[in-house]
C-alpha cells in the first residue's frame, strides 16, 4: 500500500525530467476518467482510483482475474462497479497525451484556489484541441468545520474509529459542473479555440477558465490515525455510475456481505483490506457510497465493525 498519504498522480509523475518511457499503465486512470466524464469524477487524476481499486500498484500481477462485484440503489441500478480495460473500451494514449494531461494537473496546481475548478488547454503538438477540467478540494483537520462544511449533506463524519483511530485530516472535493452538465463537442470546441488563443496572445504554455462546482455533488477523503497507523474512508455523492478501472490480472479476493441489512463488497488485496457500501439518500434518487480502506494487520472483522459505525 502507498505510504505517501493523498499523493495525486500528477505529483508523481509531472516532471520535466520525465525519461522517454510509456507511463501509461500509471496514468490509465487519469486518462479514461477523462473519456467517461459521465460515468464519474473523482477517480480524474487522483490516486482514489487506487483507492478505490485496492491501492493495488504495490499487489503482484501473477494472479488469474476474478469476477467483480457491484453496488445497486434502492431502485436496483447499477452504481457501483468495477470493470477490466478491455471490459472499458479504455483507448491506448500516446506518450504525449500523457504528459500533455499530466501538465494540465501540474497547471491546476499552480494557478487554482481550494474549492474552485477550471477548463485547461495546454499548448502541443497534439492537432486534437483537447480541454480537461481541473478541480482543487478543499482541506480540513478540524472534524468539527468538515461537519459544518457538508451540513445537509445527509454524510455521516466520525470525530474517530472504534474509540482510537482518531480524525486527522480531510479532503473535500466537489464535482464541476461540466461533468453534471457535458459540454456538447461544439461548446468545447469553441471553448478551446478560445483558450488556444488565450494562449497564444500571453505567450504562456496554457490557458483556464474557471468553471463552477456543483454543491450536491462531491467526494470526501478522511484520514483516521492511530499510532501512525491510518484508515482511509471515503464517501462519495456523484452525478451518475461510478465506474473502476482495474488490471484483469490484479489479486483482488472480493465477497458479498450483508451487515445490518446493508449489501457490502469486502475486498482483500493482500497488503490490506477495504469495504464498501452504498447509503440511499432519503426521498431522492441519489446514493451515497462508502469506502473504508487500511492496510494489515487490520482484520475482516476489525473492518467490517468500523463500517457498522456508519450505520447505527
Amino acid at each position: 500500500m502507498r505510504s505517501d498519504r493523498d499523493q495525486d498522480l500528477r505529483e508523481l509523475f509531472h516532471d520535466p525530467r520525465i525519461p522517454d518511457v510509456d507511463l501509461t499503465g500509471k496514468v490509465m486512470g487519469k486518462l479514461y476518467a477523462e473519456q467517461k466524464t459521465k460515468e464519474r469524477f473523482f477517480v480524474k487524476y487522483k490516486v482514489g482510483l487506487l483507492v478505490a481499486a485496492g491501492m493495488v500498484l504495490t499487489v503482484s500481477s501473477a494472479f488469474a482475474a476474478v469476477n467483480y462485484h457491484s453496488l445497486k440503489n434502492k431502485q436496483g441500478n447499477v452504481v457501483y462497479e468495477k470493470k477490466t480495460l478491455e471490459e472499458s473500451g479504455y483507448t491506448r494514449p500516446s506518450k504525449d497525451e500523457q504528459i500533455r494531461s499530466l501538465k494540465s494537473g501540474g497547471y491546476a496546481d499552480e494557478v487554482l484556489q481550494e474549492g474552485t475548478a477550471g477548463l485547461f488547454y495546454v499548448v502541443s503538438d497534439i492537432p486534437d484541441m483537447k480541454i480537461y477540467t481541473e478541480s482543487k478540494g478543499i482541506s480540513f483537520t478540524d472534524v468539527s468545520k468538515l461537519r459544518d462544511k457538508m451540513k445537509d449533506q445527509s454524510v455521516k463524519i466520525l470525530d474517530s474509529l472504534e474509540g482510537k483511530y482518531k480524525f486527522e485530516s480531510a479532503r473535500v472535493d466537489f464535482e464541476p459542473m461540466t461533468y453534471v452538465n457535458p459540454l456538447s463537442p461544439e461548446e468545447e470546441a469553441a471553448i478551446a479555440k478560445k483558450l488556444k488563443r488565450q494562449a497564444e496572445e500571453s505567450k504562456k504554455e496554457f490557458a483556464m477558465m474557471p468553471v463552477a462546482l456543483s454543491k450536491d455533488y462531491w467526494r470526501i477523503l478522511s484520514i483516521y490515525n492511530n499510532q501512525g497507523k491510518d484508515i482511509r474512508v471515503t464517501m462519495s455523492k456523484t452525478s451518475s455510475k461510478e465506474t473502476v478501472i482495474v488490471h484483469k490480472e490484479w489479486d483482488l479476493k472480493e465477497e458479498k456481505l450483508m451487515v445490518k441489512g446493508v449489501e457490502m463488497i469486502f475486498t482483500d488485496f493482500g497488503t490490506g483490506k477495504n469495504i464498501h457500501w452504498v447509503y440511499d439518500v432519503p426521498n431522492t434518487n441519489q446514493t451515497i457510497r462508502y469506502h473504508i480502506e487500511t492496510s494489515n494487520p487490520v482484520t475482516k472483522e476489525e473492518l467490517v465493525k468500523i463500517a457498522e459505525s456508519y450505520l447505527d
